[in-house]
């Protein structure tokens, strides 16, 4: 099945564009989606007239964002497309409207043809195994599809498993007993993909000195605002003067309820506002919403 859909009709190389953008799917957790699309009849039924496939490129060429690309396969009425930013769940929405506009409107560069298509999904979330096979196992959940009938979609789930993202969390806090509480609750969450690894600090001196804020990695920290030599708030103004403060989230705990002093907090740079004493499943449940969006950037 490889062998039989192994070339492209492109100047430029499909491997080298999908091996790009799966890199950066790695970097920005963004997925990209690839969608084997084929013409249902094209080489199964002995009646059936082949259309024009360089117009049929032109048309989904057109139905795909700028950001998207599209190849045909030599020789086969087969197309590879490759869906940036894109889950499996925005895929099989694009290829519903596809579906229904090539079957009720038809192919405009064809005279408005009607045409019927099956495709194979596969979300693109790790940088495990090789292009050829994906390609090979794209084919042959095609082919599988095809045999079902037009309209259908067949789901590749191998390529789909994100890897998991380490993740830094500070703890900034004074007292040793409140500390670890807050060790042990952010220790039993269960964040999904990320895995986290959490220090503690007793004051923000001690913090600063570490350099531990200094990684690429994204950093979570949770702090008090009032700490022995150095506070909450003078970590606060030097973390976000750092060239990787956008990888830095700051929870600032305090004592302090006045609507001034959490507007000062927000206009420093803090992301999240905790007035003691506070639920801690309402840490919990900020916790994980943040990275539930940290997920989907």
């Amino acid at each position: 099945m490889i062998s039989e859909y192994s070339s492209f009709e492109h100047s430029v190389s499909t491997k080298q564009i999908f091996n790009a953008l799966r890199a950066h799917v790695i970097r920005s957790r963004a997925a990209i989606t690839v969608v084997f699309l084929g013409l249902y009849g094209g080489s199964n039924t002995a009646s059936f007239e082949m259309p024009d496939t360089e117009n049929i490129t032109v048309f989904l060429t057109n139905e795909t964002r700028k950001s998207d690309f599209v190849f045909k396969f030599s020789n086969h009425p087969v197309w590879f497309l490759v869906l940036a930013q894109s889950g499996e769940r925005e895929a099989a929405a694009f290829l519903r409207r596809l579906f229904g506009k090539a079957k009720t409107k038809g192919i405009p560069t064809l005279n408005n043809q009607k045409l019927l298509f099956s495709a194979s999904v596969a979300e693109i979330g790790n940088d495990e195994g090789t292009f050829e096979e994906l390609i090979s196992a794209g084919a042959l959940a095609l082919k599988a599809s095809l045999s079902k009938g037009p309209e259908k979609i067949e789901y590749i789930a191998s390529f789909k498993k994100r890897p998991s993202e380490k993740i830094r969390v500070s703890i900034l806090e004074e007292n040793a007993i409140y500390r670890d509480v807050l060790y042990r609750t952010l220790d039993n969450l269960d964040l999904g993909h990320f895995e986290l690894e959490i220090k503690e600090f007793q004051d923000g001196y001690e913090f600063l000195e570490s350099k531990w804020y200094l990684s690429s990695h994204t950093h979570l920290i949770l702090m008090n605002d009032i700490l022995p030599r150095q506070s909450g708030l003078d970590v606060l103004h030097e973390i976000r003067r750092l060239p990787n403060n956008n990888r830095i989230i700051v929870f600032m705990m305090t004592k302090r309820s006045s609507e001034e002093d959490m507007i000062y907090a927000y206009e420093s740079g803090v992301d999240s506002y905790f007035v003691k004493p506070f639920n801690l499943r309402l840490l919990e449940i900020e916790v994980k919403r943040t990275f539930e969006r940290l997920y989907t950037l």
